[in-house]
């Protein structure tokens, strides 16, 4: 059982470290933060569940599991709203053939993005 929850542990460290990679490669901060949120999300849980395979005691895997839940829960939320931040302040140049979903939604609320 502890040779399973460690591969499962190295696959979520190995998300974990392709996400990292994404943040240093990628060219603007919305590929970057979509990188970074989609591999560690996963790689985190990852790491919960097979350390929840490897740990001895109850109280330990709950708490892995109860991480892994938090992770799962709070992370794609925040990186939502920072990338909707991110774009409303008007700072990551948009090519030509890209189509802004929200720049209706900005001038509709009657919000400029600015504040």
């Amino acid at each position: 059982m502890t040779v399973i929850g460690q591969a499962i542990v190295l696959l979520g460290a190995l998300l974990v470290l392709l996400g990292a990679v994404g943040v240093v490669r990628f060219p603007d901060a919305l590929t970057r933060m979509h990188a970074l949120t989609k591999a560690s999300t996963i790689g985190v849980a990852f790491v919960a569940i097979g350390a929840a395979f490897v740990l001895p005691s109850a109280n330990d895997l709950t708490s892995a599991l109860g991480a892994a839940v938090l992770q799962l829960l709070t992370l794609p939320i925040s990186a939502s709203l920072l990338a909707r931040s991110t774009h409303f302040s008007r700072r990551i140049p948009t090519p030509l053939d890209a189509v802004d979903e929200l720049a209706d939604r900005s001038d509709a609320d009657g919000r400029t993005g600015d504040g």
